[in-house]
């Protein structure tokens, strides 16, 4: 099932239901910022932590009982830094609750909505979807988020043609595949980061290896596959 879209603007935007998206899509943006930022002071702060242990076992050779007791309290003090840093990478701000919608329905509805959005003016997209019906039982707000981030980014790049989403189903592997590409980048304006890093990203603009981690975390069902070397070419597997 081929079709092409573009950006409709319309006349009455649904308000409430844009703010869900948005406090949705401001849920998982914060997450995965936690998680990039937490997880380089998680190792940094580990590793102080071992050194610590490291330090207590000399001193207690040299049998230095208040050297040693300070150093038991740098230990303790950097434990509780790490599991504090541990807690702040958790996704419960995130809504897991899974729902039952069916494929190929989903995406259609979800990229007209996106895409009547102010804020995705000019993409075309082109569909490539499998036109069997598959129903599942997950969490729907990781397709809204997967799509709303991918469009995001490719807001930032100046593309050849249309944007390519299409859909594909596993059977051996009893996979469904939401795939995104584009057949060239022309230029990134701006940009001084390879891949999708982005140095202070806005509501939706997640670094997908970030993202990809905060979707596994929301549900195992879902694995999102990014390769750096191709920005705008993402593949989301659901196992139904």
């Amino acid at each position: 099932m081929k079709d092409k879209l573009n950006n409709i603007q319309i006349d009455h935007l649904d308000i409430e239901g844009y703010e869900e998206l948005m406090e949705l899509v401001f849920a998982y943006t914060a997450t995965a910022h936690d998680f990039g930022f937490t997880h380089k002071m998680n190792n940094r702060f580990t590793s102080l932590s071992m050194n610590a242990s490291f330090l207590k076992q000399a001193l207690e050779n040299k049998d230095y009982e208040k050297a040693l007791a300070r150093a038991t309290q740098v230990s303790d003090s950097i434990s509780n830094l790490v599991k504090y840093s541990q807690e702040l990478m958790s996704t419960d701000l995130i809504n897991s609750n899974s729902k039952q919608f069916e494929f190929p329905g989903i995406i259609s509805t979800v990229v007209e909505k996106l895409i009547k959005l102010p804020t995705f003016a000019n993409i075309e997209i082109e569909l490539d979807l499998f036109p069997e019906v598959v129903k599942t039982t997950s969490n729907p707000g990781i397709i809204w988020v997967f799509l709303y981030a991918f469009f995001k980014h490719v807001k930032r790049y100046k593309v050849d043609g249309p944007v390519s989403l299409r859909t594909s189903y596993d059977d051996k592997n009893n996979k469904y595949i939401i795939q995104t590409d584009v057949k060239e980048i022309l230029k990134v304006p701006g940009d001084t980061h390879k891949g999708s890093s982005i140095a202070i990203p806005s509501a939706g603009e997640v670094p997908f290896r970030y993202l990809a981690r905060v979707i596994r975390n929301v549900s195992t069902k879902f694995e999102l596959i990014h390769r750096t070397e191709r920005p705008l070419t993402l593949e989301l597997k659901l196992t139904l």
